[in-house]
């Protein structure tokens, strides 16, 4: 690449190999994330982290984990020298890290942004059928993770992103600890994400993977109602204190209420319900593990229709590498069930998608073609009309995901345009 006034900078790794930064896309705590291309025009993500103990931690865990697909690449890590570009430039970056060695993480890129974008940059909130999808692709990577010896630390929207193909990622593992080192004693991930143990780390200490399935119960209470569910997990909170005292049906009285406001279809399903009272509940000992949550009724047959093409994608990899973080995370199966019983679930409607006007909370209502996912026996795991099921459940996440990828890029544009 010889035109210098198309990059802000150059990075060259331990390997000499040369990335052409063009623009930055992100920053957190303990990096900043830019885009960048190599000579054949390939495009990266680059972290450029801002101390080495964020460096280290990061890129250690990720060597850790077993790779799968739903779990951010690694391409390449190390010392580099970052070098300015001629082009006009002013971030802050550049001028604190001047020519000198940086640390850096050079990793597959993710064009399709952020989920958080997908609910809330747009205003809509997923059905229960996309969400199952969203969700169950989810917990396939927190599960690897957990299985390889590692709680992730900061789950939540900004850090779940899609690749070109709409396939779910997980990133950041930069308050990721290891399982074997115990019980964690600082608070770490984001506000709204937070288990209510975390905030006793101090005294107490707390087990990250529980705390994993809380910061989960808030992502899937997300997905399909459009709203985080409290501010704060504590006695305090104008929602979450009845969860604290087991008052569910109180919890979802006043969300009812919030969903009535927003002028938003209050009907959810009780599998839904159950399946999120048992991730965000006060006492981390009481809360549904990774598996159980997997042969949940509400998820169930979403996980056992997906079972064998998982099997297959990873080619025989299931992250249980490691006989010692078995012993950390092995919790025990749950008998499967039949969700039958619960034919709101299921909606007959030859149309594949409907689109209701904006509201008055500018909230669009996104109504999709519900098939029985649940409603299907063992047996017909592999039948024909399991794999017709499955294709066109792609089909509609793909086409859901698709039309609201069209409608943020229309919406930034918008304000970049107000922005000149």
């Amino acid at each position: 690449m010889d035109d210098k006034d198309n990059y802000l900078g150059l990075l060259i790794t331990k390997t000499k190999n040369k990335y052409y930064i063009l623009k930055q896309i992100g920053e957190g705590a303990t990096s900043f994330v830019f885009l960048a291309i190599d000579k054949d025009k390939k495009e990266y993500a680059v972290k450029l982290y801002k101390n080495i103990e964020s460096y280290f931690n990061e890129t250690s865990r990720l060597r850790n984990i077993v790779t799968t697909k739903n779990i951010v690449k690694l391409i390449s890590f190390g010392q580099g020298n970052l070098e300015r570009g001629y082009s006009y430039y002013s971030h802050k970056l550049f001028n604190h890290f001047g020519n000198e060695q940086v640390n850096y993480g050079l990793f597959e890129y993710l064009k399709n942004g952020e989920l958080f974008h997908y609910v809330f940059t747009i205003k809509k909130k997923f059905s229960e059928e996309i969400s199952r999808k969203i969700f169950y692709d989810i917990v396939k990577a927190v599960e690897c993770c957990h299985k390889s010896g590692i709680s992730h630390g900061d789950i939540k929207l900004e850090n779940i992103l899609l690749n070109s193909n709409f396939n779910i990622k997980l990133i950041d593992f930069g308050f990721a600890k290891f399982i074997k080192e115990g019980l964690i004693s600082d608070i770490a991930g984001t506000k709204y994400y937070n288990a209510p143990e975390m905030f006793f780390c101090a005294t107490k200490g707390y087990d990250g993977t529980l705390a994993d399935v809380f910061s989960l119960g808030v992502v899937l209470f997300i997905l399909v109602m459009g709203f985080y569910p409290f501010e704060k997990p504590n006695i305090t909170d104008n929602r979450y204190k009845f969860i604290s005292k087991k008052d569910y049906s109180g919890f979802w009285k006043k969300c009812e209420q919030k969903m009535g406001a927003l002028k938003m279809d209050t009907k959810i399903s009780s599998e839904f319900k159950d399946l999120v009272e048992k991730m965000i509940c006060y006492k981390p000992k009481e809360r549904i593990n990774l598996e159980n949550i997997k042969y949940h009724p509400w998820l169930v047959g979403l996980t056992e229709s997906y079972a064998l093409d998982d099997e297959k994608v990873n080619n025989g990899n299931n992250c249980d590498n490691s006989s010692d973080s078995e012993k950390y995370f092995s919790p025990k199966k749950s008998k499967k069930k039949n969700s039958s019983h619960n034919p709101s679930f299921y909606k007959k409607n030859n149309d594949c998608l409907k689109i209701i006007s904006n509201n008055s909370d500018g909230f669009e209502h996104v109504h999709i073609n519900e098939k029985n996912l649940l409603n299907i026996q063992k047996q017909q795991k592999n039948g024909p009309n399991m794999k017709n099921e499955l294709k066109e459940l792609e089909s509609l996440y793909i086409k859901e995901l698709s039309l609201r990828k069209i409608e943020i890029e229309k919406y930034l544009k918008e304000q970049d345009d107000e922005g000149e």
